[in-house]
């Protein structure tokens, strides 16, 4: 007891329990943590803390458990799966609780926690908790912070296309989500990423070490204050890792990538190719199909899935049959340009939120509608296309531009069944090249999954009454010139004359 009050402060209380002259003061106070956690990520940093507690009961004295509620997925909602660190936490016998609402909001935490752990958690972890832990809060962050702040680190590593990545170790912040102190963190460059890893694998790989980081900054005593940051700092801007939402997972027929969006950055592979990536990172992907029948249209959504790329029409994933029906689509096509083909298509529609999406600058319109070829030309100029709203419009007066909370721009697909697999393969609607991508099964409006050919089959349909479909391998240059065969200053023109002409001109918009 003589050591025990020379190298402590006294306090209005001298006396101590026996038990705590036994911990050393470079560890701190046992660590009775609240661990809070959902996924696969998570359950590694768990059962290893669970693991240094049975071995070292002087470092953790206990562990808590909390996990936010479940929630109904699935179609209609009526699938109710629990979180993977749930099943764990009572294998281990460790206390349970679950947030109420999915919201610290009138959540009281045991006034023994002295240390607050979340790995996976999603969920800001309020002041007056962390406040409250005599130590905080840590947080395992699957990244080389700051880069890729945000709830999906490994699924933009792999978007992005990263070589290496790494874990950090952070306190928990509280005023925003992973701006806390780095106290611990992968030495640059990094670990290397495989080639060709699925979210799985590159989970598997981070878990283990984010697992054995986490016990052996505690061991180290890096909760302790005061706390060092030992980050770098990216010799490029900061990049982001805002969470997947479902509309990141419709295929960017027109618009740039999610890596693109992500890193601002042009893409330096083809845009098929990064859908097929896409595919590849975040699993089956949306659009919206267009069916039109004689009485009405309807849009259907469809799940594409099984997604590859064919980076030529000699690759030996090509099946010769098919490669052979795109070559004479092709031959066709250049020897007479303006010919009426019965080719197969599939229209989708792209839709994007008007306020977090910018539209394309240019996109391929519907020939028989001259509303769009105006809003066509008006964003060539750099300009929004006013929408007049005949309800409220009278003739005459100036037309004020209705703000709409979303855009929806149709495309068109050649498609080339493979009648073998079942699969599809389609040109890249907008900037061409010589890939293919080939979509093996699609699933409508949450029907039973069929192979791509036979849904193609029923709700796709031929071009009959304009060709559609442009196969020149060359990027698009002159989309929007006119088409004539005397010069502009010979031709004198009137109102109708323009209209007709902008109709003809519409025609030759393909899709390629």
């Amino acid at each position: 007891m003589l050591w025990l009050a020379s190298s402590r402060p006294l306090r209005r209380s001298v006396i101590r329990p026996l038990s705590f002259a036994t911990y050393s003061t470079q560890r701190g106070n046992p660590l009775r943590i609240l661990f809070c956690g959902s996924d696969e990520f998570s359950c590694h940093s768990l059962k290893a803390l669970h693991k240094k507690h049975k071995e070292d009961p002087d470092l953790i004295e206990s562990i808590d458990v909390l996990i936010r509620p479940s929630k109904p997925t699935g179609r209609g909602l009526k699938q109710v799966t629990e979180v993977p660190i749930a099943s764990v936490a009572r294998e281990l016998d460790l206390p349970l609780a679950t947030l109420a609402h999915d919201t610290f909001t009138n959540w009281f935490m045991k006034k023994y926690i002295n240390i607050i752990i979340a790995v996976s958690f999603g969920r800001f972890v309020p002041p007056r908790l962390l406040n409250q832990a005599e130590y905080g809060g840590l947080n395992v962050h699957p990244s080389l912070l700051p880069d890729l702040r945000g709830p999906a680190p490994l699924h933009y590593a792999l978007l992005n296309r990263y070589t290496h990545t790494g874990v950090s170790i952070q306190t928990l912040s509280p005023h925003s989500f992973d701006t806390g102190t780095v106290l611990s963190q992968t030495p640059l460059p990094g670990i290397p990423i495989p080639p060709n890893s699925t979210l799985t694998d590159l989970t598997s790989l981070l878990a283990p070490l984010g697992a054995s980081m986490l016990v052996s900054s505690l061991s180290s005593g890096l909760h302790l204050p005061p706390h060092k940051d030992t980050s770098w700092q990216p010799p490029f801007p900061i990049r982001h890792a805002p969470k997947i939402r479902t509309s990141a997972k419709q295929i960017p027929w027109l618009t740039p990538s999610l890596s693109n969006l992500s890193t601002g950055l042009p893409s330096p592979t083809p845009h098929l190719e990064d859908i097929a990536h896409q595919h590849h990172i975040l699993g089956p992907l949306w659009s919206k199909l267009v069916v039109r029948t004689p009485k009405k249209e309807q849009n259907k959504r469809v799940v594409c899935d099984d997604i590859s790329y064919i980076p030529d029409l000699t690759s030996p994933d090509l099946p010769p049959a098919v490669a052979s029906e795109v070559k004479s689509a092709l031959e066709r096509c250049r020897d007479d340009p303006w010919a009426e083909e019965q080719i197969p298509i599939l229209e989708w529609l792209q839709i994007g939120e008007g306020d977090k999406e910018q539209a394309p600058e240019w996109y391929p319109p519907q020939p028989e509608s001259m509303d769009m070829f105006d809003r066509v030309t008006a964003l060539e100029r750099g300009e929004e296309a006013p929408v007049v709203d005949p309800a409220t419009s009278t003739e005459g007066e100036p037309q004020q531009p209705k703000k709409k909370k979303e855009w929806r721009l149709s495309i068109q697909t050649a498609y080339f069944p493979d009648t073998e697999t079942g699969s599809i393969y389609l040109r890249d609607p907008i900037r061409g090249g010589r890939g293919l991508l080939r979509v093996g099964k699609m699933t409508v409006d949450g029907k039973p999954t069929r192979p791509a050919a036979n849904v193609a089959a029923q709700l796709g349909r031929t071009v009959t009454d304009y060709r559609g479909m442009h196969f020149d391998e060359e990027p698009i240059g002159k989309v929007l010139q006119p088409v004539t065969t005397e010069s502009e200053e010979d031709v004198e023109m009137d109102e109708e004359t323009k209209r007709r002409r902008n109709k003809v001109m519409m025609r030759r918009i393909y899709t390629y």
